[in-house]
């Protein structure tokens, strides 16, 4: 952070507030890379553009309500509703970070809603491998298709689907694996038909991200701009990773498998994922669990 210099804005225009920006950045504290350079990138162009509004460096003075509120409006205009809506959070929680004296409200206590994440039925899965095959572009193809095999035919964390490459493809017990790497390392048989998808990706494009995808460590929604290109009909269902995941999860419950395995595999350390799963699990007759129950 202490050398950071933004690519967007000329050096004419940075080089008056660098010092400041950067001391600034630093004292919010990011606690690891990738947040501190989002913050600078905000910061950034925030405070250029209240220098250019012939502001001082003062952080009372530039860190207020009605500079933030007027630098969405007139500084933002480029951006879409969304991307605002998330830049006006950010500069709000930098500035009651950065103020002792600003005019700041503090901010509601939200109620956190109940928290699901409800796997798709498999007419959706269906009609989502649909949407795959049907794109108009061999790499809108691949992109989607890899995605959908990923998710679910290893439910891995969005962040592991960015990661792998076709070298992690192995051959384990006459089956294909997927070794994932990363804090969670561990490998995962790929549940059919997936595995034809991604043995296909393997052959034909060998040693590249299977996703066909590069993303950057900073980018936010690298998933998003990942699929921002693909056709999506009106009845396509809402693609989510999390989605995807929790239905490979569901997949292998309905199937019995130990749940310890399971859990390995999907790479968890509590729980509570089975826990939001479990409500979407077919129901049971007495008469079969109490078989179950009894070993017979």
């Amino acid at each position: 952070m202490h050398r950071y210099t933004p690519n967007a804005i000329r050096p004419e225009d940075w080089a008056p507030v660098a010092e400041f920006t950067r001391q600034v950045a630093l004292d919010l504290h990011p606690v690891e890379p990738r947040r501190a350079t989002e913050a600078m990138r905000t910061l950034s162009q925030f405070v250029v553009w209240a220098h250019r509004q012939g502001m001082p460096l003062e952080r009372e003075a530039i860190f207020t309500p009605d500079v933030v509120e007027r630098f969405i409006a007139v500084g933002c205009t480029h951006l879409a509703l969304s991307s605002q809506g998330t830049r006006r959070a950010d500069l709000r929680r930098f500035s009651m970070q950065l103020t002792r004296h600003a005019p700041w409200a503090p901010l509601p206590k939200l109620l956190r809603p109940e928290y699901t994440i409800r796997p798709y039925t498999q007419d959706e899965v269906e009609r989502l491998l649909d949407v795959g095959r049907s794109q108009r572009t061999p790499l809108l193809r691949r992109r989607f298709g890899a995605l959908l095999a990923l998710g679910l035919g290893t439910g891995c964390y969005p962040r592991e689907l960015r990661m792998v490459t076709t070298d992690d493809l192995l051959d384990r017990h006459g089956h294909l694996c997927l070794a994932v790497p990363g804090a969670r390392a561990r490998i995962i048989p790929v549940t059919p038909p997936h595995d034809v998808t991604l043995a296909q990706i393997r052959q034909e494009d060998p040693g590249s991200g299977i996703l066909g995808f590069t993303t950057k460590d900073w980018d936010r929604a690298p998933l998003g701009h990942l699929l921002e290109k693909v056709d999506r009909p009106p009845d396509c269902p809402d693609l989510k990773i999390q989605r995807l995941r929790a239905t490979w999860l569901l997949h292998h419950l309905e199937n019995k498998v130990h749940l310890n395995g399971l859990a390995q595999m999907a790479g968890l350390t509590s729980w509570k994922t089975f826990s939001h799963v479990m409500q979407f699990l077919s129901p049971i007759t007495d008469a079969d669990l109490y078989a179950e129950l009894t070993r017979q």
